[in-house]
């Protein structure tokens, strides 16, 4: 588990879906707090969907680094952050006037990698 935080600077509100806990609000001008995460996705105005997905132990095959034991997905339509932590993670998401995120850490490593979207199987 880990913990979000999430400084929405958009002039939009925005909304959180975690699972097993439902939906919330992440307000704009305010910095929510959420928890003991495992996965779930934020939905952004006008810019689509950041999806946090908890891998648990499991790394995602061809990516030796990071190696921290813990693990976390973050996609958005072009790019992805990969997350590795011991213990307790801690992600920070700032989104800014233009509806743009940063995304940083104290605790564990985390690289921007890229996936495919789709794979067209022959």
């Amino acid at each position: 588990m880990y913990t979000l935080h999430i400084t929405n600077n958009y002039r939009y509100n925005c909304l959180i879906h975690i699972d097993g806990k439902g939906d919330g609000p992440v307000n704009r001008g305010v910095t929510a707090t959420f928890n003991n995460m495992g996965s779930g996705y934020l939905k952004v105005p006008g810019m689509g969907v950041l999806n946090f997905i908890d891998l648990a132990a499991n790394k995602i095959p061809g990516y030796d680094y990071p190696k921290e034991h813990w693990g976390i997905l973050v996609r958005t339509h072009t790019v992805e952050a990969y997350y590795r932590y011991e213990g307790g993670g801690e992600l920070t998401l700032v989104i800014d006037e233009y509806g743009s995120y940063t995304l940083s850490t104290q605790n564990g490593t985390m690289v921007m990698i890229s996936l495919p979207e789709l794979t067209i199987k022959k």
